[in-house]
């Protein structure tokens, strides 16, 4: 599956200013039993309040990421999903709270989402849009 131009365009600056890390498997939640589109992605959770997130570490193998903001914006999820159906995703201080905490959380900071928080996105993907 290959990801939208905006998001290869965005992969590309990433890289030139960043470099390209491995995957982040420390933060596993589910795999999808059909990869969905950068767009079918965003299409299924931009309702939910989740935005494309730009900024974010790019990965090999991912295809599309967004977050959320939650707790009056102090914290955030991350997600990120590959074009293998794999889903990643953590709970982390917002870079916009505090740079230097999102940077380098303290313990209690940065957390895999817990699996209330993965049900729920779960049932976001399956939705079928109208």
């Amino acid at each position: 599956m290959k990801p939208s131009l905006i998001f290869r365009i965005q992969r590309f600056i990433y890289f030139l200013l960043k470099g390209r890390g491995k995957k982040e498997t420390e933060h596993f939640l589910f795999q999808l039993v059909e990869p969905l589109s950068d767009f079918e992605l965003y299409q299924r959770l931009a309702d939910t309040g989740w935005t494309p997130n730009y900024l974010g570490y790019i990965y090999s193998g991912q295809i599309y990421q967004c977050r959320r903001l939650v707790e009056h914006g102090e914290f955030q999820y991350h997600l990120r999903f590959y074009d293998t159906g794999i889903v990643t995703g953590h709970r982390e201080v917002s870079a916009e709270w505090d740079e230097h905490r999102h940077l380098h959380p303290n313990p209690g900071d940065l957390r895999t989402m817990n699996k209330e928080e993965s049900e729920e996105l779960h049932g976001w993907l399956e939705q079928r849009p109208d």
